[in-house]
C-alpha cells in the first residue's frame, strides 16, 4: 500500500468540498408547476391507456362477431360449390364480398383443409399509393393493440354431412384511425393543460409564495436590526398562517426575555458603575471618564477641572441621629449637587462622605470656583429638608488639568490634599491645588532658611 504525504492528504481534504456540486435553489412556484405538470401528464397518459385498452377490447369483440356473421353468410351460400367441388361457383359465392372494405381475405376449404377457392381484397393502384402512409400508421397502431386482423371459420353442412369450411378474415381500418385521432386529441388536451397551468402558475405561485417572502423579510429585519419587535403579517394560506402565529408567539417570548436581559444588564451596569445609595457615579466610572478627558485633551487641547468635597460633621450626624438619617441626607445632597451640574459633568461618590465633581471644558479658577460655590450651597440646603439639628458643610479642593497634574493619580492626589487642607484650615472652606503647592513650597523655604 502506497503511503501519501501529509501535504497530499491535506490537499485532498481541502479540495474535497470545492469539488462538490452546489445545489441550485428552486422556487416553490416552479417546484409546484413541475409537480402539477408531471401529475397531469401521468393522469392523462394513464387515462388514455386505459381508455384505449377498453376500446381495443370492445373493438376486437365487435370485429370477431362481425367476422363470425360474414363467415356464416359465406357458408350458407357456398354449400353447392363445396358439394360439387366447383371452384367457379365458389368464386361466384365469394364475389359478393368485394363490396366490403373490411374483408381482406376469404377461403373455401374442403374437409381436409385443401383450399378450393380464395378471395383476396384488391385496391386500385392510385388509392394504394395515396394511402400508403396512413395504412402504415394504421398497421402499426393495430399491431400494437393486437387487433390487426380477425379470422372466423364456420363449417359448411348439408344434412349433417361436413362439406368443408368457410373462412373469412376482416380488418377494421376506421377503428385504427379513430384510435389515432383519440391519441392526438389526448395530446392536445395535455398541451392545453400545460399552457393553462403556465398562464395560471404565476398568480397561483405568487399567492403561495408571497406569505413566505414576507416571512423571510421579517426574519431578515430581525437579523439585521437585532430587534424582535417585527411580526409576520396574517395570510389566507392556512398552513403559513399557523406557522406565522407560532413564529410571532416565539418572537413575543424572545422579546420579553430580551427585555428582561437588557433590564438586568442595566441593573448590573448600574451596580458596577454607580453608587447604590445615592445614584452617583462610583470610583470606576469616575476614573474611566477622567481618562477619556485626558485623552481628549491630547487630541483637542480641552482642559477640565476636578472638585473634591468632604462633608464636615457627617460622622457626628451619623453617630447621634443614626445611619438612616445619614443615608437620607446623602441622597438629598447628591440630588441637589447633580442638579447644579451640567449633563456632561460627572458627580461621583468615592466612599463615606467624600465626593468628586468632574467638569469638562473648565479652563480657569474663576469658572471652577463658581461651580464649587454652587455645590457648597447645595450641601447646606440639604440640611433644611428634614430640619436636622446638626448642620453639615463641605470642605472643597479644586484642581485644574493640566496645570495641577498630568496624570489621573497625580491630579486626584493633589485635589485630595487641597480638600483636607481646607478641612484643616477651619472647614467649610475652598482650597485650590495651586495654593496648597505654594504653601508647601513656602514652608520648605522657611525650613531651609
Amino acid at each position: 500500500m502506497d503511503e501519501q504525504s501529509p501535504a497530499a492528504i491535506v490537499g485532498g481534504i481541502a479540495a474535497g468540498p470545492a469539488t462538490r456540486r452546489k445545489v441550485r435553489p428552486v422556487s416553490i412556484s416552479i417546484q409546484i408547476s413541475r409537480v402539477v405538470i408531471a401529475t397531469a401528464a401521468l393522469a392523462v397518459l394513464v387515462t388514455m391507456c386505459a381508455m384505449i385498452a377498453v376500446a381495443a377490447m370492445l373493438a376486437k369483440s365487435t370485429m370477431q362477431q362481425r367476422a363470425d356473421t360474414i363467415a356464416e353468410l359465406v357458408a350458407a351460400s357456398a354449400d353447392v360449390a363445396l358439394a360439387l367441388r366447383d371452384a367457379e361457383r365458389g368464386r361466384e359465392a365469394l364475389s359478393a364480398l368485394s363490396s366490403s372494405d373490411t374483408v381482406t381475405q376469404a377461403r373455401l376449404l374442403q374437409p381436409d383443409d385443401t383450399v378450393l377457392v380464395t378471395y383476396t381484397q384488391k385496391r386500385p393502384a392510385t388509392v394504394g399509393v395515396r394511402r400508403a402512409g396512413i395504412d402504415a400508421g394504421d398497421d402499426w397502431l393495430s399491431s400494437a393493440l393486437l387487433i390487426r386482423e380477425v379470422t372466423a371459420r364456420r363449417p359448411v353442412l348439408i344434412g349433417g354431412d361436413l362439406l368443408g369450411y368457410a373462412e373469412v378474415s376482416i380488418r377494421e381500418q376506421h377503428l385504427a384511425r379513430a384510435l389515432m385521432l383519440f391519441v392526438f386529441c389526448g395530446a392536445l388536451v395535455f398541451g392545453a393543460m400545460v399552457l393553462g397551468w403556465t398562464v395560471l402558475s404565476g398568480p397561483i405561485g405568487r399567492r403561495i409564495t408571497q406569505p413566505l417572502k414576507r416571512f423571510a423579510e421579517v426574519t431578515r429585519k430581525i437579523r439585521d436590526t437585532g430587534e424582535f419587535t417585527h411580526r409576520v403579517p396574517t395570510t389566507r394560506v392556512t398552513e403559513v398562517q399557523r406557522l406565522s402565529e407560532d413564529f410571532n408567539a416565539m418572537l413575543d417570548v424572545i422579546q420579553r426575555r430580551t427585555s428582561e436581559v437588557r433590564e438586568r444588564n442595566k441593573q448590573l451596569a448600574k451596580l458596577a458603575f454607580y453608587d447604590p445609595l445615592t445614584g452617583a457615579a462610583n470610583r470606576v466610572l469616575l476614573l474611566d471618564r477622567m481618562t477619556q478627558l485626558i485623552d481628549g485633551y491630547r487630541r483637542d487641547d480641552r482642559p477640565f477641572a476636578v472638585i473634591g468635597l468632604d462633608l464636615d460633621d457627617f460622622k457626628l450626624l451619623n453617630d447621634q441621629l443614626g445611619h438612616s438619617v445619614g443615608d437620607e441626607f446623602l441622597k438629598e445632597m447628591s440630588l441637589r449637587c447633580k442638579a447644579e451640574l451640567r449633563p456632561s459633568d460627572t458627580f461621583a461618590r468615592l466612599g463615606g462622605d467624600e465626593f468628586i465633581a468632574l467638569l469638562p471644558n473648565i479652563d480657569s479658577r474663576e469658572n471652577a470656583l463658581i461651580v464649587a460655590l454652587k455645590l457648597a450651597d447645595a450641601v447646606h440646603a440639604a440640611n433644611h429638608v428634614h430640619t436636622l439639628p446638626i448642620s453639615c458643610t463641605a470642605s472643597i479642593g479644586i484642581g485644574l488639568f493640566p496645570e495641577d497634574g498630568l496624570a489621573t493619580n497625580e491630579l486626584m492626589a493633589r485635589v485630595d490634599a487641597a480638600m483636607y487642607e481646607a478641612k484643616a484650615g477651619g472647614r467649610n472652606r475652598i482650597k485650590f491645588v495651586g495654593d496648597v503647592v505654594a504653601d508647601v513650597q513656602q514652608q520648605e523655604s522657611v525650613h531651609e532658611g
